[in-house]
């Protein structure tokens, strides 16, 4: 047991050494870690023991109410009771040299005219027969970086202020950059595979800074109602990936049975926040999202409470500052919001460099989510230790800790894909291999 212990010891060392632009002011030291309790959240308010699955559906709305209250804010009624009205500008166009068909649209978010404007851009295998599962999921630099596709029609994107303490402002996108994304979103071996893959650059939602200029996004067209706790970024994101689905399920082509949400990072959080309000995605590919997420604020190692608020404030509802240096005592954490998410298919993915946003925290919340699976006659994990490196475990909810850094690379894409196969069957074997070969 020793010799194991000095060997994790060890490897903490060497990772910590890798990492020397980890961000400062968090702990990456697994001996200083203390010891913590996990939230339960088949406990009761009364101490009792929740044991059936109408039990567990009448708790979840306490636990809503609580991440609204202490983390995410509550949705507007105006946004709460918007009904889109999309514009299609384009359809079933044949791109990415007949592989697929590309349709691009138009989604105002409010009711006037000078609102905030969602683009969503949709890609679906070119040869599908029948209809198509769809994976959705937020970028960060604008729909024309997520595949080198010169039909994607570029958008105005957020760009920081030139000086320290500027507000971001709105830029024409840069066309050097088009498919600079491309290899976090694998969208070509996404299609191989027989899905399609749906995306919004999550600036048109709401700016992903704390000032910026003129008046935009969705939380200055629906303010948080007074008394009500305010509504931040990443509830506003999560909001948008509703709005999206809306448009996705009057789509003849796409499954409406079989749309998935993926997000790394922050968009991570959005992603798990989305999936725990809105039942009609059908799976969740979290990659990474920390703490905030998947990981857990009550084991003191990387991210904190302390440095969501301070770096990004406008993320959260004001009574997260209220949690700064109490972050064993938030009344939820990641265990419980990915719980809310049973019993549809959960994949939670870490990297063995990315200590800020705690893998082992992530798995351990991945790993607790067993037992609400288990009241749906579902399999959790299975296991109680974290698996070696870039082995994944996949039941109906799946985890894999891979090598490299904070990012989505090919090997998760690998991953998700068999999930999805997994959970749902793949598109290909249903269609005959109509779509073209594996990827």
């Amino acid at each position: 047991m020793a010799g194991k212990l000095s060997l994790m010891l060890g490897v903490a060392a060497f990772l910590l050494a890798q990492n020397a632009s980890l961000p400062s002011g968090a702990n990456y030291d697994e001996t200083k870690v203390a010891p913590y309790v996990l939230l339960d959240p088949l406990k009761t308010t009364n101490g009792g023991e929740i044991t059936t699955v109408r039990a567990w559906e009448q708790a979840r709305g306490r636990w809503i109410s609580l991440f609204e209250e202490n983390v995410f804010g509550t949705v507007p009624p105006g946004a709460r009771s918007f009904r889109i009205h999309p514009r299609v500008t384009e359809s079933d166009a044949p791109a990415l040299d007949g592989l697929a068909l590309r349709t691009q649209v138009e989604i105002p978010l409010t009711t006037t005219p000078i609102g905030p404007l969602m683009h969503l851009l949709l890609y679906l295998p070119a040869k599908h027969a029948g209809k198509v599962p769809v994976i959705l999921g937020l970028n960060f630099a604008g729909n024309a970086t997520v595949a080198s596709d010169p039909g994607i029609r570029p958008t105005d994107v957020w760009t920081p202020g030139a000086k320290r303490g500027e507000p971001a402002r709105l830029v024409p996108f840069d066309e050097s950059k088009r498919g600079s994304q491309s290899s976090e979103w694998q969208v070509e071996r996404v299609l191989r595979a027989g899905y399609g893959v749906a995306t919004v650059y999550y600036g048109d939602i709401e700016p992903d800074a704390k000032t910026f200029e003129g008046t935009h996004g969705v939380r200055a067209a629906y303010p948080s109602t007074p008394g009500q706790p305010t509504w931040g970024a990443l509830s506003a994101w999560a909001w948008g990936l509703s709005r999206a689905t809306d448009y996705l399920l009057t789509n003849r082509h796409v499954n409406s049975k079989e749309i998935a949400i993926t997000g790394h990072s922050r968009l991570g959080k959005a992603t798990d926040w989305a999936a725990a309000t809105d039942p009609r995605f059908a799976a969740v590919l979290s990659t990474e999202s920390g703490k905030g997420g998947q990981s857990l604020y009550r084991r003191n190692f990387g991210e904190n409470i302390a440095h969501l608020q301070h770096s990004f404030p406008y993320w959260f509802t004001a009574k997260f500052a209220d949690w700064v240096g109490h972050d064993d005592m938030i009344p939820v954490d990641g265990n419980v919001l990915l719980a809310l998410i049973a019993p549809r298919p959960l994949y939670v993915a870490s990297a063995q460099d990315d200590l800020y946003s705690d893998p082992e925290g992530e798995f351990e919340s991945a790993r607790d989510v067993g037992s609400i699976y288990a009241l749906f006659g579902k399999h959790g994990l299975g296991i109680d230790r974290r698996p070696p490196v870039n082995e994944p475990v996949m039941h109906d909810v799946a985890y894999h800790i891979r090598s490299g850094k904070h990012d989505v690379t090919a090997f998760d894409w690998e991953q998700y894909l068999k999930f999805m196969d997994q959970e749902f069957g793949s598109p290909l074997a249903r269609a005959g291999s109509s779509t073209g070969g594996t990827p």
